[in-house]
Parts: C-alpha cells; sequence; structure tokens
C-alpha cells in the first residue's frame, strides 16, 4: 500500500477512517525510528525505515526537533530525554514505581532472583518494571522498555496461554515459527499444546530458548476479575540452576506477587 505507516511491529492504520491523522501516525513512526541499534540516525535513515518520503521525514523531523524530541549534530538526529514524558503518564498512572517496582523488589530479595514485570504490547511482551539484584545473576539487556517475543519468553508464554481465544489465534497467526528453529518449538499444533500445559500449570519454564544457558519462570498476572490477562510477573536464571522442588517454590512466590500487582491495576 503507498504511503502505508507501518514499521516492525506495528499495527497498519486503516487510512480510510476519516477521523485519524496520518500526518500524526507519520510523526510517531518517526519516534519509533529509533532504537537500540539505531541510536543516531540521518533523515534518509529514517525515511527507509519508515518507508516515506524523505521530504515528508524532513519536515517531520524538523517539527520534533523543535517540539525537543529530537536533537541534530552534523546530519544526525537522536532522541532527548524529552520523549520520556510519552511514557510517564502510563508508568506513574498505574503506579509502577511506587507500588509496583516495591513488590517486585520483595519478590525479589526473596527468591534471591531479579524479577520483572511485562506487559502485552502487540505482539512483544515489553517490561514496564524490573527490580535488580546487583549481586545476582541477571542480563543487561533487561530494562523497563525492553521487548522480547511471545515465542521462545516465559514472559511472552505466560501471557500468550491465557489470551483469549481469538487474540492468542491473530497472534499464532501472524508469528515467525521458523526464527526460533533452533531454540523454541517451530511445530505449531505441538507449540499449542505446550501452551495447554502452560495454563494447564499455571506457569511458563523455558530454559535456552531465547538466551543460550538462560532459564526462565513467568507466571500471569490477571485483571482483579481474573477474566483478562494483563501481563506476567517472572525471573531468569542460569540454566539448571534450580531442581523442580526448588523452581515449585519459586512460582508459589511468583504467584503470591502476581495476585498483589494485579490489586494495583
Amino acid at each position: 500500500m503507498p504511503g502505508a505507516i507501518r514499521g516492525k511491529g506495528q499495527t497498519m492504520l486503516n487510512e480510510n477512517d476519516k477521523e485519524i491523522s496520518l500526518t500524526f501516525a507519520k510523526g510517531l513512526s518517526v519516534l519509533l525510528a529509533f532504537d537500540a541499534k539505531d541510536r543516531s540516525i540521518t533523515i534518509s535513515e529514517i525515511a527507509e525505515k519508515v518507508n516515506l518520503n524523505r521530504a515528508v521525514v524532513r519536515r517531520l523531523v524538523r517539527t520534533l526537533e523543535q517540539l525537543g524530541y529530537l536533537v541534530s549534530d552534523r546530519g544526525r538526529y537522536e532522541l532527548t530525554p524529552h520523549v520520556l514524558r510519552l511514557s510517564q503518564g502510563f508508568i506513574e498512572g498505574r503506579g509502577i514505581p511506587q507500588i509496583v517496582q516495591p513488590i517486585l523488589r520483595n519478590a525479589a530479595e526473596e527468591i534471591g532472583e531479579a524479577a520483572s514485570f511485562a506487559m502485552l504490547d502487540e505482539t512483544d511482551a515489553v517490561y514496564v518494571a524490573h527490580a535488580f539484584l546487583p549481586a545476582k545473576f541477571t542480563l543487561n539487556r533487561v530494562a523497563i522498555g525492553t521487548r522480547v517475543p511471545l515465542l521462545p519468553t516465559a514472559a511472552g508464554r505466560a501471557i500468550l496461554a491465557f489470551l483469549d481465544e481469538e487474540r492468542r489465534e491473530q497472534i499464532l497467526q501472524s508469528a515467525d515459527f521458523a526464527a526460533y528453529t533452533d531454540r523454541t518449538e517451530t511445530d505449531r499444533s505441538r507449540f499449542e499444546e505446550h501452551l495447554r500445559e502452560v495454563r494447564s500449570q499455571g506457569y511458563a519454564l523455558t530454559d535456552s530458548e531465547y538466551v543460550t544457558d538462560v532459564a526462565s519462570l513467568a507466571v500471569p498476572v490477571f485483571d482483579l476479575g481474573q477474566a483478562q490477562v494483563i501481563g506476567a510477573v517472572s525471573i531468569i536464571f542460569e540454566h539448571d540452576r534450580y531442581d523442580a522442588t526448588a523452581r515449585d517454590a519459586i512460582v508459589a512466590r511468583l504467584k503470591s506477587c502476581a495476585a498483589h500487582v494485579a490489586s494495583t491495576f
């Protein structure tokens, strides 16, 4: 579709909807062009990433620069801390720093591993809170805002397994199973069987599927009515670190943590 606004992981807009602003959507796509791999990029690079005309991108970039979201240096642009205002309402409105973070911290200290809370964002799980333990095993890639795929991660599966059937079907239909050939089950029917096991036991366990020699445990977080899954709390740890008995104790503590997190939403 000419001029379609869809980056990696983004939803395609219905351009026939007369009540949406395509210009605003294009501006957001420009902001999303900046990621961990592309911290500093040129207008031409942005235009290629978002599939928009270079002149259009230049106007959007200059607008974002004047609004304080971007800064330029010799033709290359970077995000500024001003962009964090876009997430402030979400983070503070849900009491994540004041309420959720202390809940995770308590669980992390009791378990002895860093603990995280992730929520679904389209076809990814995104970490919205993380309690780090400096003396314990962790991954540098885990931080607030970090995105991970649903299929090969415990947090992703704990969410995916408990989604309503229609939403889960949408995600599985668009899933790239081949992307995880070496680590994750690529046969859809067998993967769905695994999700049924997750629903039955109430937690997800992965081992070396997303990162080699790294395992993870995650349990779903439901809304107060227990009708919808809103996220997952999880820990990551070294391969073969815990036996079945120890894992059961950790799962019990994570479920308690998940219930406390749910009570804040």
